[in-house]
Formats: structure tokens, C-alpha cells, sequence
């Protein structure tokens, strides 16, 4: 047998059952199939769990990332608005600074709650222990 086999040639030898699984199982390669699939689930219950937590996880901190995103440039298109308005220095100089007040405050508040989502919560039955106590 050669070294170099072929891609079609490996795909042709996986989806041929044994001769004694086949006859085991019902015939053709369906139903080796529908046997195994029946016997071995492809995602365990708690990796599934595990998955769709860690998926609205990741859901829930991009919606919030994108709402920080959005108001921060609403809050920079006022700042221009607002830089455009002003007269005299010290004007430019309020503007500059309620601007830089702004964002710090809700980059810390808007941080703050991203962080919360990633922070572990406490299995049920450990929450309801702490609430009994």
C-alpha cells in the first residue's frame, strides 16, 4: 500500500463498517450509524450546559461592550457639538473637562458591570445554602 493516500480514499474506508457491526446493527451503513448515534451522544449534558453558559456569557458581554461603544460616540459627537459652540477659552476648557469627567465615570461604571458578567456566580445549591443561613 502506497503512503500517499488520497483524501476521498481515507473518506471511503471511514464510512465502511466492519462486516460484523453492519449485520449487528441492522444492515447497511445507515443503520451502523443510527446505532451508534444511539449509543454514544456527540456533546455530554453538562458540556452542553457548559457551552450555552459560556456562550451567553460571551452574548451578554458583547452587548454590553457595544452599548458602551454606541453612547461613548454619542457622548464624543456632543463633546464636538459642543467644542464647535464655545467662544471664549475658558469655555473650550469646560467643555474638554465635563467631556473627560464623562468618560471616566462611564468607563468605570460601564467597565464595572462588563467585569460582573465574566465574575463566577455560585451554583444554585450554594446560593440557596448561603440563604438559609
Amino acid at each position: 500500500m502506497t503512503a500517499n493516500i488520497t483524501e476521498d480514499e481515507k473518506r471511503e474506508r471511514r464510512a465502511r463498517p466492519e462486516p460484523g457491526l453492519a449485520q449487528a446493527s441492522g444492515g447497511g451503513p445507515d443503520g451502523f450509524r443510527e446505532a451508534a448515534a444511539s449509543r454514544i451522544p456527540l456533546i455530554f449534558p453538562e458540556w452542553e450546559k457548559s457551552i450555552e453558559a459560556t456562550r451567553h456569557l460571551f452574548a451578554t458581554a458583547l452587548k454590553d461592550g457595544l452599548s458602551f461603544a454606541a453612547s461613548s460616540l454619542h457622548d464624543q459627537a456632543n463633546f464636538l457639538r459642543n467644542l464647535s459652540d464655545s467662544k471664549t477659552p475658558s469655555e473650550l476648557l469646560k467643555c474638554h473637562l465635563d467631556f473627560a469627567e464623562k468618560f471616566w465615570s462611564k468607563s468605570f461604571s460601564q467597565g464595572s458591570k462588563i467585569l460582573d458578567h465574566l465574575k463566577p456566580q455560585p451554583s444554585s445549591a450554594a446560593s440557596q445554602a448561603i440563604h438559609r443561613a
